[in-house]
């Protein structure tokens, strides 16, 4: 099997959190998204003593989170593909290891809840990374995966539209894996995993300028824009945007959350 020690091997990702300032646009993500999670790692019932796998770690405040809840009992493993920003957690219930769920090994039939926020929508091998998932679980060990489904800023039809399809568009035209609109199935996945109990949610998650989700966009338009080819064109309907995003007022759209949990019978 191929992984990421493979000198072949490059991970499709398209917002590198190796870049300057990754840490900046994971924290707005985190303050606009952790209370959501928080809730649904409440509802599928984590507590002292389980044994947890966190993919995609970012930031590592969910990481934190699970940290707290399983005690010094439980144990956290927090993997991503690029885990230099989790470097400052110090728990002693927590491992972390760089790795990326598409190539590299998970442990089998180890963990009592593994959660992901915002990674599936980012690997084209999604389909094949799903079962892999499942069978990291112990027998009733809970999956519990949050996306974001952006059809409703689409559908929204405003300046913050135009301002996120100049954004994306060129980079899907030139074949970038991202998927904004996957998330809508995801509840519809679970049960074929061979997942039962399964459940799910979906949330509306607004702002208006100066918030912590358009820090958020602010961030990542920067990143793109300094890794990105566009037209002077596109950059003049971004930065109409952008100023929009820094200017409290108007209140937009940013996605949907959508949460799906399901246990190994």
């Amino acid at each position: 099997m191929t992984s990421m020690t493979d000198p072949e091997y490059t991970p499709a990702y398209l917002l590198d959190n190796a870049w300057r300032a990754a840490r900046a646009r994971l924290t707005h993500l985190e303050a606009a998204c952790d209370p959501l999670t928080g809730d649904h790692l409440d509802k599928v019932g984590i507590g002292p003593g389980w044994h947890c796998l966190e993919v995609g770690a970012g930031g590592g405040s969910v990481v934190g989170m699970l940290c707290d809840r399983v005690g010094p009992e439980g144990r956290v493993l927090a993997v991503d593909l690029e885990p230099a920003l989790l470097a400052d957690l110090e728990r002693p219930n927590l491992d972390v290891r760089r790795l990326d769920v598409v190539v590299d090994e998970l442990p089998q039939a180890a963990f009592d809840l593994v959660h992901a926020r915002a990674v599936l929508m980012h690997i084209p091998q999604r389909a094949e990374v799903l079962p892999r998932l499942v069978g990291a679980l112990k027998p009733g060990g809970v999956l519990l995966l949050e996306e974001m489904d952006l059809t409703p800023l689409y559908e929204a039809d405003d300046i913050m539209t135009r301002t996120v399809e100049a954004l994306y568009r060129p980079i899907f035209d030139a074949g970038a894996p991202l998927d904004l609109l996957w998330a809508n199935t995801l509840p519809d996945l679970l049960e074929p995993a061979g997942l039962v109990d399964v459940g799910n949610d979906r949330v509306r998650m607004t702002f208006t300028g100066g918030s912590a989700l358009a820090n958020f966009w602010l961030v990542t338009f920067h990143q793109l824009l300094e890794t990105q080819p566009y037209t002077e064109a596109e950059r003049a309907v971004m930065a109409e945007g952008m100023a929009l995003l820094q200017a409290p007022g108007d209140t937009y759209v940013a996605w949907d959350m959508v949460a799906a949990w399901g246990r190994r019978p």
